[in-house]
């Protein structure tokens, strides 16, 4: 990880890494992730611990089972030659590792813009009133059917 992923943060990187390793290869809570920091004198809620795992554990594998996902049914030579994502790093680390992997063409470019990616995350948003107006889908059939319609 980069310097630039723990800025902002109140606690060392290496304080951070140490519990995400702790917690990511022992069956340790965070409760005793925290009492053991505080053996050695770091004061560290729970709860921080809790979203530092969230943070940089989760996300990334997170968007890069998304990522994985999506890519399933092109071939390498069919797959998009760009990737329009947030900001966020986990896309970026995601994008990596499926190169690596050799699940993504090695040539694509990924763009950061924020406002790009609009378009596709507000074009849910007709079925988002259907489904609030209704009071939700109690049955799969009526859910199937709403969608079938737009």
């Amino acid at each position: 990880m980069t310097n630039s992923e723990f800025k902002w943060k109140h606690f060392a990187p290496e304080i951070i890494l140490w519990c995400l390793r702790w917690y990511g290869s022992t069956p340790m809570s965070y409760a005793n992730l925290s009492d053991m920091l505080a053996e050695r004198g770091i004061s560290v809620n729970r709860s921080t611990i809790y979203r530092w795992f969230i943070e940089y554990k989760r996300n990334k594998e997170a968007a890069y089972q998304f990522l994985k996902r999506c890519l399933r049914y092109y071939d390498i030579d069919n797959q998009p030659k760009t990737l329009n994502t947030d900001k966020h790093s986990s896309y970026a680390n995601a994008i990596a590792r499926l190169k690596k992997e050799g699940r993504l063409r090695e040539d694509v470019e990924q763009r950061q813009v924020k406002c790009l990616n609009n378009g596709i995350e507000s074009d849910h948003a007709p079925i988002k009133k259907l489904v609030v107006a209704t009071g939700g889908f109690k049955l799969r059939k009526r859910a199937w059917s709403t969608i079938q319609g737009i």
